[in-house]
């Protein structure tokens, strides 16, 4: 689904990227969320993206950060992660706009780009695979069912490309400058919802509250 002038009268839109850690820990919370959502709401999601194509290895710096928010997310959000991965050397590149392409390629072949994207994370933070790699990402779909041969050429074609780009124009629009992001559209305006590790709850109050006040 998309945001479209003549579409819904009020949308939910996530905002995420599948390498963004605090994304990997608010799954459950989302998951939670989206169970209690008021009947009919449309949701739409766009792939955003933490860091452009790139081969090269990451500062030392850049790691000890990662490192250290692993560990934060972990203690929060409950959330598993596998530390072993930072054990490579030398360091991964910084990347994630691959996974979001591989996450749009998987909706695009089968509607599957939430189950892709929940592999792709489980993949990255509990068996430290290189989900920057366009190889790993195809031993995942072909893992899931997909044709490898299908999967590999949708991930890496112009067409998933366009459409990452479009998502991620989108969001700057939206005025996001973070992930995870909600916000609520409605009559065309923007309402951000404030992102709550394990506060469904409180989520679907300001969501409702919102719908409320802006059908006064």
């Amino acid at each position: 689904m998309t945001i479209a002038e003549d579409g819904p009268e009020s949308v939910l839109v996530y905002v995420h990227d599948p390498m963004c850690s605090w994304c990997y820990g608010f799954r459950p919370t989302w998951k939670a969320l989206k169970s209690q959502l008021p009947e009919g709401l449309p949701i739409v999601s766009l792939l955003g993206g933490l860091a452009d194509d790139s081969d090269i290895p990451m500062p030392l710096e850049m790691v000890d950060y990662l490192k250290r928010t692993w560990e934060r997310i972990e203690s929060t959000c409950k959330v598993p992660f596998n530390h072993s991965y930072w054990d490579q050397s030398p360091p991964p590149p910084r990347t994630t706009f691959i996974s979001c392409r591989a996450v749009i390629a998987a909706e695009r072949i089968a509607g599957r780009g939430e189950v892709f994207g929940e592999r792709i994370q489980d993949a990255y933070y509990c068996e430290a695979k290189n989900v920057w790699d366009s190889e790993i990402l195809c031993d995942l779909a072909e893992q899931i069912g997909f044709n490898r041969s299908t999967y590999s050429e949708a991930l890496l074609s112009d067409a998933v490309r366009s459409v990452h780009e479009e998502q991620r124009s989108l969001a700057v629009r939206l005025k996001v400058d973070g992930y995870p992001s909600l916000l609520l559209i409605h009559k065309g305006e923007a309402f951000p919802i404030s992102i709550r590790h394990g506060g469904a709850g409180v989520m679907l109050e300001d969501i409702n509250d919102l719908l409320v006040d802006r059908q006064a």
